[in-house]
């Protein structure tokens, strides 16, 4: 690997993240990570800092690297660049380092603003910077066989979930000698060691894991962008039928374009685990979150929460469907079919209103189960109902922000960041704050409808007025996303 060609490449990869909106995304995420952190009380703000930086900025890589990849594939940029004097390793440690560049500003950061004085900074930075750099490398494997950001993402949750398991043992939910095989499990004695005293032995065991790890995992990248991507191998192919060859069939263009999605959804594994994830995470609730309680009564009274851990169980299903609909927007307007459906009968306001009332019918019924399936509370049926209604229209947000305000599908995966922060900070007002201050997190369309289940829980009254406001607000965020949309010109 040439020292040269890789210092002139990492410039221009950090300037193409700025550009992106990489660094404005995390500016704004790490001041809200810090105060978090920060709110938390202080013997238990030790176990958050490791937690949030374990979950955000040492895996930011993982996700980043997979949308600059399939977008560089998609404009050519990788063409030229396998083309050029640029080796595999440097384009593969560009990227690594890069990324980890971010990640490493955002811990700092989180560990000024938030946890305050007495954090360890070899251990910390140092975790982290191992982390990243080997999840990148880990990112390049998990995507270089793939040509769809979408199709990627089914991968990405499998890799995650296996990946995230030593959580569990941090959490005192459930502890194996088993983590210490996984990755994950070095990256959190590490972050651990940042914050409290930790035996020498997992400190050699974290940092030579990591490192072991990352060349492991640095040679496995270079096998699949040099298999998959330089010799011009791909082992998949994006599943579906292209909208655009679809919108002018014998059968009128809605009729074929909700044929088309129907193909895509029983032929795209991630399309069927949206459909059944509503589903999962209700039996999660049923049975995980009652275990989660018993193993952390000592800690906190879970059971109290019950109804803000179903508002945001009810909040999932809507907006993960609002999140594949905007990937689907964002890749059609890559692929030139928006632009086409001007001259087809359907029309871009056409193909927007199908896809608004695909999320729409969709949201509603995965919010609408949630509740029975969990267990965890009851609620009257019409209010159920209505609280599912309005969540759904979260869900038509969530697609909007991303069809909207992204350009592409990299800067969808920066805007889309915010989604769990935007689901997650309402819950934690509607917890915690009082009224009349709550309500200021209503300015989050995502606060309405959870805080009028809770209320419907507890009885506390008010629970239609909420939905009637949070109804007429989202419905304008809506109109004014869709304005934008269309006067993108697409």
């Amino acid at each position: 690997m040439s020292v040269g060609r890789l210092q002139a490449m990492l410039p221009w990869d950090v300037r193409l993240q700025a550009r992106y909106g990489f660094y404005t995304v995390y500016a704004v995420l790490t001041l809200a990570f810090a105060l978090g952190v920060r709110a938390v009380p202080v013997d238990a703000r030790p176990l958050a800092f490791v937690l949030v930086v374990f979950s955000d900025p040492s895996f930011l890589g993982f996700y980043f690297v997979a949308a600059l990849v399939l977008f560089e594939k998609r404009e050519g940029v990788l063409d030229a660049i396998v083309t050029s004097p640029l080796s595999t390793a440097a384009y593969v440690c560009s990227k690594a380092l890069s990324l980890t560049l971010l990640a490493l500003l955002a811990t700092a950061v989180i560990a000024v603003l938030g946890y305050g004085p007495g954090v360890g900074w070899p251990a910390l930075l140092g975790g982290v910077a191992l982390t990243s750099t080997l999840f990148v490398f880990v990112g390049f494997v998990a995507v270089a066989r793939f040509d769809s950001i979408n199709a990627y993402f089914m991968t990405a949750l499998a890799y995650m979930t296996v990946l995230g398991l030593p959580v569990f043992g941090v959490l005192g939910l459930f502890e194996t000698p088993l983590y210490y095989l996984l990755p994950a499990k070095a990256s959190l004695v590490l972050l651990r060691a940042a914050v409290e005293t930790v035996p020498t032995w997992e400190l050699v065991y974290a940092v030579g894991y990591l490192l072991l790890g990352n060349v492991v995992a640095f040679a496995a990248a270079g096998r699949a962008v040099d298999r998959h991507i330089v010799a011009g191998v791909t082992d998949h192919e994006a599943a579906g039928t292209p909208i655009g060859a679809s919108v002018g069939g014998e059968y009128g263009p809605v009729a074929s374009l909700a044929l088309a999605d129907l193909k895509n959804w029983v032929r795209d594994p991630l399309l069927v685990y949206i459909g059944l994830a509503p589903v999962l995470l209700g039996l999660v609730g049923r049975f995980g979150v009652p275990y989660a309680a018993s193993a952390l009564s000592d800690w906190v009274a879970l059971a109290a929460y019950y109804p803000e851990i179903t508002g945001l169980f009810v909040l999932f299903g809507p907006t993960i469907i609002g999140f594949a609909v905007g990937f689907f927007a964002l890749e059609d307007r890559e692929q030139g079919t928006l632009t086409a459906l001007r001259l087809t009968p359907l029309t871009a306001r056409g193909y927007l209103v199908y896809r608004g009332v695909v999320t729409l019918g969709a949201g509603f019924l995965a919010a609408l189960v949630m509740v029975p399936l969990s267990g965890l509370v009851a609620l009257p049926l019409a209010t159920l109902v209505a609280v599912a209604a309005v969540a759904s229209l979260y869900g038509a947000i969530t697609a909007l922000v991303l069809a909207s305000l992204a350009a592409n599908t990299v800067e969808g995966i920066a805007v889309s960041k915010f989604f769990g922060l935007s689901v997650i900070a309402p819950v934690a007002a509607v917890a915690v704050a009082p009224l009349p201050a709550q309500y200021l997190a209503g300015v989050l369309p995502a606060y309405w409808p959870l805080a009028a289940l809770v209320r419907g829980v507890d009885g506390s009254g008010g629970v239609w007025a909420l939905l009637a406001v949070g109804a007429a607000y989202q419905c304008a965020v809506c109109w004014l996303l869709v304005r934008r949309f269309l006067a993108r010109g697409e």
